[in-house]
């Protein structure tokens, strides 16, 4: 799954939604422990075929629950399958979204119930999306949101058994492209993200509570830490 995020280099991530996106300069709020049921910054595709930033709560709400604190809100959903479910099915094919990121965290159960947390970014902490769904805005609640997820590669697979769908360049840009899609086309977004672009660095636990979103949450597992990636 994907259960928390971060947007840290907000500079560099401005300037690749003006090179991919053709996004004018935009004010990013740096967050380093991005959470459920916070309102983020997403991307959208315009009717007219431009791209702009919305912000979004995390946490799909269907459209036809309109209660104030809804039974219902996936942070993701599994590719796997999701074209045929009705909760999703619309929304792939009106509206597709993508979310800012440049990391994302995991967490690796350990014995009993310890889990060492992970902090996963691109080689060389490049910007990159998550392909999303968004449901749009009631009377009681913003637009809202959720993240793809897929099968491991070769470097998540040790933490977890999932991981969320990253898409850059034009991967990134089809995805925001207006109309329908297929089942075998969503299969194709849902490939994996090449491993050996991959890195992933034991951190420590602060990143644990949402309520830490600072540059802290970066750093290092102590040497009491226990981990295995392979």
């Amino acid at each position: 799954m994907c259960g928390r995020y971060r947007i840290k280099d907000t500079d560099q991530i401005t300037a690749h939604l003006l090179e991919a996106f053709g996004i004018p300069p935009w004010t990013l709020t740096a967050r380093y422990n991005a959470a459920p049921s916070q309102e983020l910054p997403v991307v959208v595709g315009g009717g007219d075929g431009r791209a702009r930033i919305a912000t979004m709560r995390w946490g799909f709400v269907p459209s036809w629950d309109e209660s104030e604190k809804p039974k219902l809100a996936p942070i993701n959903a599994r590719t796997e399958g999701a074209f045929a479910k009705p909760l999703f099915r619309q929304a792939i094919q009106r509206r597709r979204c993508l979310i800012l990121a440049d990391g994302f965290y995991e967490w690796q159960r350990l014995a009993g119930d310890r889990k060492q947390p992970f902090d996963i970014q691109l080689r060389g902490g490049r910007p990159f999306c998550f392909a999303g769904i968004y449901e749009a805005a009631t009377a009681t609640r913003p637009d809202t949101f959720l993240v793809f997820t897929t099968r491991p590669n070769s470097v998540m697979a040790p933490i977890h058994d999932r991981m969320p769908v990253i898409l850059t360049g034009d991967r990134a840009r089809e995805w925001l492209v207006p109309g329908p899609i297929t089942a075998e086309q969503l299969t194709g977004f849902a490939e994996p993200y090449p491993a050996q672009d991959i890195v992933a660095q034991a951190i420590g636990s602060l990143v644990n509570s949402p309520r830490n979103d600072s540059p802290a949450v970066l750093g290092p597992a102590g040497p009491e830490a226990e981990f295995h990636l392979e």
